[in-house]
Protein backbone atom coordinates (compact mmCIF):
# COMPACT_ATOMS: atom_id res chain seq x y z
CA UNK A 1 0.00 0.00 0.00
CA UNK A 2 2.80 2.41 0.91
CA UNK A 3 4.64 1.59 -2.29
CA UNK A 4 1.46 2.10 -4.32
CA UNK A 5 0.91 5.52 -2.76
CA UNK A 6 4.51 6.47 -3.45
CA UNK A 7 4.09 5.53 -7.11
CA UNK A 8 0.86 7.50 -7.35
CA UNK A 9 2.55 10.55 -5.84
CA UNK A 10 5.46 10.13 -8.24
CA UNK A 11 3.10 9.88 -11.21
CA UNK A 12 1.16 12.94 -10.07
CA UNK A 13 4.35 14.99 -9.79
CA UNK A 14 5.54 13.79 -13.18
CA UNK A 15 2.24 14.80 -14.78
CA UNK A 16 2.34 18.24 -13.15
CA UNK A 17 5.96 18.80 -14.14
CA UNK A 18 5.26 17.68 -17.68
CA UNK A 19 2.42 20.19 -17.88
CA UNK A 20 4.66 23.00 -16.64
CA UNK A 21 7.54 22.04 -18.89
CA UNK A 22 5.46 21.79 -22.05
CA UNK A 23 3.62 25.07 -21.36
CA UNK A 24 6.82 27.01 -20.72
CA UNK A 25 8.45 29.06 -23.47
CA UNK A 26 11.49 29.84 -21.34
CA UNK A 27 14.29 27.36 -22.20
CA UNK A 28 16.20 28.22 -19.03
CA UNK A 29 13.16 27.41 -16.91
CA UNK A 30 12.69 24.13 -18.77
CA UNK A 31 16.25 23.08 -18.05
CA UNK A 32 16.07 24.03 -14.39
CA UNK A 33 12.76 22.23 -13.86
CA UNK A 34 14.06 19.14 -15.61
CA UNK A 35 17.19 18.74 -13.55
CA UNK A 36 15.48 19.47 -10.25
CA UNK A 37 12.63 17.10 -11.06
CA UNK A 38 14.88 14.26 -12.14
CA UNK A 39 16.62 14.03 -8.77
CA UNK A 40 13.38 14.28 -6.84
CA UNK A 41 11.41 11.77 -8.90
CA UNK A 42 13.90 8.91 -8.56
CA UNK A 43 15.50 9.91 -5.24
CA UNK A 44 18.94 10.57 -6.76
CA UNK A 45 21.82 12.64 -5.41
CA UNK A 46 22.49 14.64 -8.55
CA UNK A 47 21.30 15.24 -12.06
CA UNK A 48 22.67 16.96 -15.13
CA UNK A 49 21.44 18.11 -18.50
CA UNK A 50 23.94 17.82 -21.32
CA UNK A 51 23.20 19.55 -24.59
CA UNK A 52 24.56 18.75 -28.02
CA UNK A 53 26.29 21.59 -29.84
CA UNK A 54 25.23 20.74 -33.37
CA UNK A 55 27.94 22.85 -35.00
CA UNK A 56 30.85 21.57 -32.95
CA UNK A 57 29.43 18.08 -32.55
CA UNK A 58 30.22 18.10 -28.82
CA UNK A 59 28.24 17.48 -25.65
CA UNK A 60 28.49 20.09 -22.92
CA UNK A 61 27.00 20.43 -19.44
CA UNK A 62 24.34 23.08 -19.55
CA UNK A 63 22.78 22.41 -16.15
CA UNK A 64 24.36 20.45 -13.30
CA UNK A 65 23.40 20.32 -9.63
CA UNK A 66 25.77 20.05 -6.69
CA UNK A 67 29.07 21.36 -5.36
CA UNK A 68 31.97 21.49 -7.78
CA UNK A 69 29.81 21.23 -10.87
CA UNK A 70 31.09 24.59 -12.11
CA UNK A 71 34.12 22.69 -13.37
CA UNK A 72 31.87 20.77 -15.73
CA UNK A 73 30.99 23.90 -17.69
CA UNK A 74 34.34 23.71 -19.49
CA UNK A 75 34.05 20.02 -20.33
CA UNK A 76 33.33 18.97 -23.90
CA UNK A 77 32.67 15.38 -24.91
CA UNK A 78 32.10 13.72 -28.25
CA UNK A 79 28.98 11.58 -28.72
CA UNK A 80 29.99 8.09 -27.68
CA UNK A 81 32.32 9.25 -24.91
CA UNK A 82 31.27 8.17 -21.44
CA UNK A 83 28.00 6.49 -20.57
CA UNK A 84 26.01 9.64 -21.36
CA UNK A 85 27.75 10.00 -24.71
CA UNK A 86 27.03 6.37 -25.56
CA UNK A 87 23.36 6.84 -24.69
CA UNK A 88 23.19 9.74 -27.15
CA UNK A 89 25.18 7.96 -29.83
CA UNK A 90 23.00 4.85 -29.74
CA UNK A 91 19.80 6.75 -28.86
CA UNK A 92 19.26 4.20 -26.08
CA UNK A 93 18.40 4.88 -22.43
CA UNK A 94 20.98 3.30 -20.13
CA UNK A 95 20.89 2.22 -16.51
CA UNK A 96 24.20 1.35 -14.84
CA UNK A 97 24.30 0.47 -11.15
CA UNK A 98 28.06 -0.04 -10.91
CA UNK A 99 29.81 2.49 -13.10
CA UNK A 100 33.27 1.40 -11.94
CA UNK A 101 32.70 -1.96 -13.56
CA UNK A 102 31.60 -0.39 -16.85
CA UNK A 103 34.37 0.44 -19.32
CA UNK A 104 32.23 3.21 -20.83
CA UNK A 105 32.44 5.25 -17.61
CA UNK A 106 34.33 8.55 -17.97
CA UNK A 107 35.96 8.96 -14.56
CA UNK A 108 37.69 12.25 -15.39
CA UNK A 109 34.50 14.10 -14.49
CA UNK A 110 34.59 12.83 -10.90
CA UNK A 111 38.19 13.97 -10.63
CA UNK A 112 37.21 17.47 -11.71
CA UNK A 113 34.30 17.79 -9.26
CA UNK A 114 35.38 15.61 -6.34
CA UNK A 115 32.06 13.77 -6.61
CA UNK A 116 32.00 9.97 -6.49
CA UNK A 117 29.63 8.46 -9.02
CA UNK A 118 28.33 5.01 -8.15
CA UNK A 119 25.35 4.56 -10.43
CA UNK A 120 23.54 6.45 -13.16
CA UNK A 121 20.66 6.62 -15.55
CA UNK A 122 21.26 8.31 -18.90
CA UNK A 123 18.39 9.14 -21.23
CA UNK A 124 19.00 10.60 -24.70
CA UNK A 125 16.88 13.61 -25.64
CA UNK A 126 15.69 13.69 -29.22
CA UNK A 127 12.78 15.22 -31.09
CA UNK A 128 11.81 14.21 -34.61
CA UNK A 129 15.03 12.21 -34.91
CA UNK A 130 17.10 15.29 -34.07
CA UNK A 131 19.49 14.63 -31.14
CA UNK A 132 19.33 17.36 -28.50
CA UNK A 133 21.31 16.04 -25.55
CA UNK A 134 21.19 13.74 -22.54
CA UNK A 135 19.46 13.81 -19.17
CA UNK A 136 21.43 11.94 -16.53
CA UNK A 137 20.75 11.20 -12.87
CA UNK A 138 23.43 9.98 -10.49
CA UNK A 139 23.50 7.80 -7.38
CA UNK A 140 20.25 6.41 -6.09
CA UNK A 141 20.06 7.41 -2.43
CA UNK A 142 18.61 4.09 -1.33
CA UNK A 143 19.23 0.84 -3.17
CA UNK A 144 19.77 0.67 -6.91
CA UNK A 145 18.11 2.23 -9.90
CA UNK A 146 15.51 -0.08 -11.35
CA UNK A 147 13.25 -0.37 -14.39
CA UNK A 148 10.63 1.86 -12.77
CA UNK A 149 13.21 4.62 -12.26
CA UNK A 150 14.32 4.30 -15.86
CA UNK A 151 10.75 4.54 -17.06
CA UNK A 152 10.21 7.75 -15.08
CA UNK A 153 13.40 9.40 -16.36
CA UNK A 154 12.56 8.38 -19.94
CA UNK A 155 9.08 9.89 -19.60
CA UNK A 156 10.55 13.12 -18.23
CA UNK A 157 13.21 13.14 -20.93
CA UNK A 158 10.60 12.84 -23.67
CA UNK A 159 8.73 15.84 -22.31
CA UNK A 160 11.92 17.87 -22.04
CA UNK A 161 12.88 17.09 -25.64
CA UNK A 162 9.48 18.19 -26.93
CA UNK A 163 9.54 21.33 -24.80
CA UNK A 164 13.04 22.29 -25.92
CA UNK A 165 12.06 21.85 -29.54
CA UNK A 166 8.88 23.88 -29.00
CA UNK A 167 10.93 26.65 -27.40
CA UNK A 168 13.29 26.62 -30.39
CA UNK A 169 10.36 26.89 -32.81
CA UNK A 170 8.83 29.68 -30.71
CA UNK A 171 12.06 31.67 -30.82
CA UNK A 172 12.30 31.17 -34.57
CA UNK A 173 8.70 32.34 -35.02
CA UNK A 174 9.28 35.34 -32.75
CA UNK A 175 12.38 36.32 -34.74
CA UNK A 176 10.41 36.01 -37.98
CA UNK A 177 7.64 38.24 -36.62
CA UNK A 178 10.15 40.85 -35.49
CA UNK A 179 11.69 40.80 -38.94
CA UNK A 180 8.25 41.13 -40.52
CA UNK A 181 7.36 44.18 -38.44
CA UNK A 182 10.72 45.80 -39.12
CA UNK A 183 10.18 45.46 -42.87
CA UNK A 184 6.58 46.67 -42.48
CA UNK A 185 7.78 49.76 -40.62
CA UNK A 186 10.43 50.46 -43.27
CA UNK A 187 7.83 50.11 -46.02
CA UNK A 188 5.43 52.45 -44.19
CA UNK A 189 8.08 55.11 -43.68
CA UNK A 190 9.16 54.81 -47.30
CA UNK A 191 5.55 55.03 -48.51
CA UNK A 192 4.92 58.17 -46.43
CA UNK A 193 8.13 59.75 -47.70
CA UNK A 194 7.23 59.03 -51.31
CA UNK A 195 3.72 60.40 -50.73
CA UNK A 196 5.13 63.62 -49.23
CA UNK A 197 7.53 63.96 -52.15
CA UNK A 198 4.71 63.54 -54.71
CA UNK A 199 2.61 66.14 -52.87
CA UNK A 200 5.52 68.56 -52.92
CA UNK A 201 5.85 68.11 -56.70
CA UNK A 202 2.20 68.99 -57.17
CA UNK A 203 2.84 72.36 -55.53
Amino acid sequence: MVEQRAKEAQLHELVELSRLIVSSRDPAEIRRLAVEAATRLVDAERASLLRLDGRAGRLYFEVALGDGTGELKRVRMVPGQGIAGRALQTCTPLIVNDVRADDRFFGDLDEKTGFVTRSMICVPLACKDRPLGVLEVLNKRSGEFDADDLEVVVALGNQIAIALDNARLYERLRASLVEFWVYTAIFAVTFVAIGAWLISLSW
